[in-house]
């Protein structure tokens, strides 16, 4: 048995189309926007109330409406009716550097607020019929994981079946960008009664959130493998000349050596003197063995680390480059930052309009999303769903959450 979209949203009005529109919640400088635009979406609203944010938005999507209200203060009156609405809400509390307070807290606590605009759409009548929220891998643990629970539980009570499924950046862009993904149908008569699928998306953590939470209208995406990365770290990395002032004066070089992680400086003493010129990102800490000191470390698998903004001395990324003779580190760049988010190569977004500040760049980039995992992710579920109609195949429907039809 397949399933079939009805015809338009729900409540539609014959004067707001819905079809393939979205709603961008936390849009930020519009990275989801550009992962979904080429699959044929177009934004019909978009909210952020950060102004250097909205500044790189609307030079992106200077067409879209951008609301630059505070979400709790948007009337639901002025959302428009659409198919789908996207949220990658604010991830602080979820993760170490804001304390993992948790789901339920000033920052990531917002996404409370999300959710309530979308019940409110529901009682007029016009819910969008997807919903995908994005967020950090601490959403599936943090506190003993009654964070994530607590989250699908209110989906589920809107009406919707979900999918749940953790994708990381690597396999698209030379970053380790790990993130969650809810993916979720307006019909909780969509639950299927089948296992969930043992792929490399839903393992581990995902699958002890199925475990906990079996009772709760769940649907499956029929995702392929994952794909082989055609993207370098040396395709995304600039090529600042010898002499460049972003490349560290010699009294900085001996802070980095001084604060260099003991066997990474014995591999880069290894790799002075070759003729090949590497390069490596590298992250500063500020912890080592449980002593409150600064320590460099250097990636050795040809990624960079996730991308962070740049709040504190542990968040900020550099570039080492080694090789006949010399070492040198400078700061990551914001064009490379970006690059590092699927935005400004030739062959990943090369028309986007970076940010005129440099800063301004770190900051946007550092908590934005990878455009090519969202749109890989959005392909293989909502996407397919709209061109075809189904899911995974066979899909066994459930009335009740457990009885098959």
């Amino acid at each position: 048995m397949t399933t079939s979209l009805p015809e338009g949203s729900p409540g539609q009005r014959p004067d707001q189309p819905a079809s393939r529109r979205f709603l961008e919640f936390f849009s930020g400088i519009g990275l989801v926007h550009a992962a979904l635009a080429p699959l044929g979406w177009s934004c019909a609203f978009a909210n952020d109330n950060d102004a250097k944010k909205a500044v790189t938005y609307q030079k992106n999507f200077p067409g879209v409406t951008l609301d630059q209200r505070d979400i709790r203060e948007v009337p639901v009156e002025e959302i428009p009716t659409a198919d789908l609405a996207t949220a990658s809400f604010p991830c602080i509390d979820l993760s170490q550097a804001g304390g993992r307070r948790g789901i339920h807290a000033e920052h990531s606590g917002i996404v409370w607020s999300f959710l309530e605009h979308i019940d409110s759409l529901d009682r007029e009548g016009r819910a969008p019929k997807f919903l995908l929220l994005e967020n950090v891998p601490g959403l599936l643990t943090l506190h003993g994981g009654s964070s994530i629970d607590v989250l699908l539980h209110e989906v589920a009570r809107l009406g919707y079946a979900f999918d749940l499924v953790q994708v990381d950046a690597r396999h698209f862009i030379p970053q380790a960008r790990n993130r969650v993904f809810i993916i979720a149908v307006k019909n909780a008569e969509l639950a299927t009664g089948a296992e969930m699928p043992d792929t490399h998306i839903r393992r581990y953590k995902v699958r002890e959130v199925f475990e906990r939470n079996r009772h709760l209208p769940w649907v499956f995406f029929d995702f392929p493998s994952l794909p082989a990365r055609s993207v370098s770290l040396d395709d995304v990395l600039l090529d600042i000349p010898k002499g460049d002032p972003r490349w560290w004066s010699a009294e900085r070089m001996k802070y980095f050596w001084d604060h260099l992680e003991k066997d990474h400086h014995t591999r880069l003493t290894e790799l002075l003197h070759s003729r090949t010129v590497t390069q490596f990102t590298a992250m500063r800490r500020g912890r080592r063995r449980g002593l409150r000191e600064q320590i460099f470390n250097l990636r050795n698998d040809g990624l960079a680390s996730c991308l962070r903004t740049p709040k504190g001395g542990s968040s900020i990324q550099f570039v080492v480059r080694v090789g006949g003779g010399e070492v040198e580190v400078r700061r990551i760049t914001a064009i490379e930052s970006g690059r590092l988010q699927g935005v400004g190569l030739s062959t990943h977004n090369p028309g986007y309009v970076f940010p005129e500040s440099e800063q301004d760049g770190l900051f946007g980039f550092g908590d934005a999303v990878c455009v090519p995992a969202v749109q890989w992710v959005f392909e293989h579920s909502i996407q397919s769903y709209v061109d075809n109609s189904r899911l995974q195949t066979p899909l066994q429907l459930t009335m009740d959450l457990g009885v098959a039809v």
